[in-house]
């Protein structure tokens, strides 16, 4: 069967655009990502804050444009779709924001903004059918009716990410990006919204892209995790199985651990991150990896298939028993 989505060497350059005095510069958000996605699975996406997380959910929902690489969704290419056409297929993949209080314009009513998928698509609707479609999305997303007539300050952090939910889902989309939507709640709120996605993942068949810097939360919701580092991508992590990469494995260690009777020293990474406007020749994670070997300064290393879809790009075999047996004897 056809994935819903595949990435085929996606990437994306920004450029500062120079001036008189000074030279134009290049920086690498995004780096020869590639991945497919399969009807109905929730693929997580992490790493640290400027790892490309936000800019590839971007690129997959067609917000900005990519510099090189291929966007194929349903077997169809969609990065040469522009206008009309892209906005057709649109209907298909929404994108759900981090900030639930700039996603809806405050000057909108709840009515206003969960029908303004509708207007922009162009779909026509009686008043009586605006209305039933409003109440059906509000109840969606567990919502009471009566809050059609509100506006977002009137609303908690919570319920505006439920309303943020419902507009994506309005035109019954099969791909929905979330792009850290339970970063600004409250924990007991993000359970919530969570419980919510994952009844709605199954209800209507949903296929989600969720990125987060929650890395507890994304092992528990996700089936698989890509992680980034720099713009690229150093491992693809099914659910439940062993970290390989360094990285990855210094990342999920850092998980808070609410149990105090679990709690653990952290081994900390040093060193700096490289720059994107200098990405570095060999592998990026080099210069702060406790295993460096000299051809990682000078050798990219590639994804390689582990088992099934665990995949790593690292020249160091056997990381991460390696690191275990090094933090046992420590």
């Amino acid at each position: 069967m056809t994935p819903l989505l595949s990435i085929r060497s996606l990437s994306r350059v920004f450029s500062n655009g120079g001036g008189l005095f000074r030279k134009k510069r290049q920086f690498r958000a995004v780096t020869d990502v590639s991945f497919d996605l399969e009807r109905g699975e929730i693929l997580g996406v992490v790493g640290e804050s400027g790892c490309g997380k936000s800019t590839l959910a971007r690129l997959v929902s067609r917000l900005i444009e990519p510099t090189g690489g291929e966007i194929l969704f349903d077997g169809q290419n969609i990065r040469p779709l522009k206008g009309r056409a892209l906005s057709r297929l649109r209907r298909r993949f929404q994108m759900v924001f981090q900030d639930p209080y700039s996603s809806i314009d405050p000057r909108q009513s709840i009515r206003s903004a969960l029908l303004e998928p509708f207007d922009v698509q162009g779909i026509r609707m009686n008043r009586a059918e605006r209305d039933a479609k409003v109440s059906e999305l509000l109840a969606m997303v567990s919502l009471p009716a009566h809050l059609a007539d509100s506006y977002q300050h009137q609303l908690s952090g919570g319920q505006k990410q439920r309303v943020g939910i419902a507009r994506a889902l309005a035109l019954s989309p099969s791909l929905v990006v979330l792009d850290e939507p339970t970063a600004s709640l409250d924990v007991s709120i993000q359970a919530q919204v969570i419980n919510l996605l994952q009844d709605l993942r199954d209800r209507l068949d949903l296929t989600y892209v969720f990125i987060s810097h929650d890395l507890a939360l994304v092992q528990y919701f996700c089936d698989r995790i890509l992680v980034m580092y720099l713009g690229r991508i150093v491992e693809v992590l099914p659910r439940g199985a062993t970290p390989t990469h360094p990285y990855t494995i210094a990342l999920l260690d850092s998980a808070f651990v609410p149990d105090p009777h679990h709690r653990r020293d952290i081994p900390r990474i040093s060193g700096e991150i490289p720059s994107g406007y200098d990405e570095p020749r060999g592998c990026a994670f080099a210069g702060r990896c406790p295993l460096v070997e000299n051809r990682c300064h000078s050798q990219l290393p590639h994804l390689k298939s582990l088992a099934g879809t665990h995949a790593v790009a690292c020249h160091v075999k056997g990381a991460a028993q390696i690191i275990l047996e090094t933090e046992n004897a420590v």
